[in-house]
């Protein structure tokens, strides 16, 4: 693995989480802080850990969980109706502090690793830096960048630290308040089934 742990230590940080949301599926409604091993920024390339992932705003997660890259470069900005009911908006806390890996600001230069950990559009950086930080940093918890769709506070959470969060509340995506608000903001029209 190509990274000093000492680097990767450094920029280790306290962090706890107060009031954080990530948008799920509704068939995942019973265990809404569950993970399993899929192909995410900051997943294992072995599929070999689960990472679960929050932001500090429900407009970013619905941009990081529903539209993503969707509608880049589209004049009319529509989104499926049905890709929306079917999802779950999850607040969230930390019982304690998590140990986060800092990637904001000059954190992967810090580190050692190149800028796309937290922004490329290619996942591979971010998989390589996770699967070493895992591994060679047995007391890290996981990450903490900003989006690179809105720029909000999100974190990335190894599967072993989910016992450290805590649900306050599951709601319908489709009608929580800051998703209507984000449809305005982003100038989104949900269109229904064809």
């Amino acid at each position: 693995m190509p990274y000093a742990t000492q680097r990767i230590r450094q920029r280790m940080h306290p962090f706890r989480i107060e009031r954080m949301y990530r948008v799920i599926h509704q068939r995942h409604r019973h265990k809404p802080l569950g993970v399993l091993p899929t192909p995410s920024r900051f997943s294992d390339p072995e599929g070999n850990f689960a990472v679960l992932y929050a932001g500090s705003a429900v407009r970013c997660c619905f941009w990081e969980a529903v539209v993503r890259n969707r509608l880049t470069h589209r004049r009319r900005r529509q989104v499926s109706r049905v890709d929306v009911i079917s999802k779950l908006v999850v607040t969230l806390e930390s019982r304690e502090n998590l140990a986060l890996v800092d990637l904001r600001e000059d954190g992967p230069v810090q580190i050692g690793a190149p800028t796309a950990v937290a922004h490329g559009s290619n996942h591979a950086a971010g998989r390589s830096l996770s699967a070493a930080a895992h591994a060679l940093v047995p007391e890290a918890d996981g990450f903490l960048y900003h989006s690179r769709f809105t720029g909000h506070l999100c974190t990335a959470i190894f599967g072993r630290a989910a016992r450290k969060l805590e649900v306050l509340n599951v709601s319908a995506l489709i009608e929580h308040a800051d998703f209507l608000d984000a449809l305005d903001f982003y100038d989104i029209t949900l269109t229904a089934p064809s």
